[in-house]
């Protein structure tokens, strides 16, 4: 990814389309909502900075232009969801030892969200980990304690960059932009469920 690291396309095994399924981060209402609710919070980090996805702006990711700017996809993907006119273009991305899976987000055509999920061909490394953290430390937030790993920054025009460390590491970037809007208003009369629902719903998908 140009905005962290000089990378290079890789060449994989094609993947299914069920892969890319598992790794939609917005398979759902519920997980839709938990995404936009970052635009709302009170307490991301203020960067004088604009928040950058692979060095271009939020506001200038456009469908039409998506081969030219960020070259054939691995994968794109329409999920049968409930999320009206959901496409996701996935992309993977070398930079040394660390892979990138390149996710980015569009409703009705327009952009509002992208996340990239960073691993190697084993777990990630503390050493890897170090890197990526220190990256965004020293782009968006250099004030920030040695010991945070995970971030939620957010620049002057509301667009929010925020990560979390798992097994794999995350970072995910929202653009405060007129689609992302459009969505929160449009779900939320959404009720989201409760933990007894949801473990309904999960062993109903499973059984």
């Amino acid at each position: 990814m140009h905005s962290f690291f000089s990378s290079t396309k890789k060449k994989t095994k094609q993947k299914g389309e069920s892969y890319y399924h598992r790794e939609n981060l917005i398979q759902t209402e519920y997980e839709l909502c938990k995404v936009l609710d970052h635009l709302e919070s009170t307490t991301a980090t203020k960067t004088s900075l604009k928040i950058l996805f692979q060095s271009r702006e939020l506001d200038s990711i456009i469908k039409k232009n998506m081969a030219k700017d960020f070259g054939k996809e691995s994968f794109l993907l329409k999920p049968n969801s409930n999320i009206s006119g959901h496409e996701i273009y996935f992309y993977h991305i070398t930079s040394d030892s660390l892979r990138f899976l390149v996710q980015l987000h569009f409703v009705d055509d327009l952009f509002f969200f992208a996340a990239n999920k960073v691993y190697s061909d084993m777990f990630l490394s503390d050493s890897d980990r170090e890197k990526i953290v220190n990256r965004i430390k020293n782009k968006y937030c250099k004030d920030a304690d040695n010991e945070i790993i995970e971030f939620e920054v957010i620049d002057a025009v509301g667009n929010i960059l925020y990560s979390r460390d798992d097994v794999y590491y995350f970072i995910k970037y929202l653009a405060n932009n007129p689609t992302s809007q459009k969505l929160k208003k449009q779900y939320k009369c959404y009720v989201r469920p409760g933990q007894g629902q949801k473990t309904n719903d999960k062993l109903d998908g499973l059984i």
